[in-house]
């Protein structure tokens, strides 16, 4: 009688191994699917780290060229201030006309 109560619910080892499979069959889908996430994701930060890289040189480069423009336009500035001083005192004229007023805090 204890054979019979225990047999019909005894699991084969058959069954179990194909409960074991099924299961871990389902868990290496799982598995094998984050890892071709966690690369897709991995691959796009490598894509965005080089790209910020990008953008940080070109701003660097940009912020050197506008330093060398503003360094030649107060240049600039500064012989126009020079040329118009040596004019006025070397050519007997009337006063220039008045600077406009974008320009005049610059000469």
């Amino acid at each position: 009688m204890l054979v019979g109560y225990i047999s019909p619910r005894a699991r084969s080892l058959d069954s179990q191994r194909a409960d074991f499979q099924a299961t871990s069959d389902l868990l290496m889908r799982q598995v094998t699917d984050l890892l071709v996430r966690v690369k897709h994701l991995e691959d796009q930060h490598v894509e965005d780290v080089a790209r910020i890289d990008a953008l940080e040189d070109q701003h660097v480069e940009d912020t050197k060229q506008h330093l060398r423009d503003v360094r030649r336009i107060d240049a600039l500035t500064a012989y126009v201030k020079d040329l118009l001083a040596f004019i006025r005192t070397h050519v007997p004229s009337p006063e220039p006309p008045p600077i406009p007023p974008e320009f005049s805090n610059d000469i």
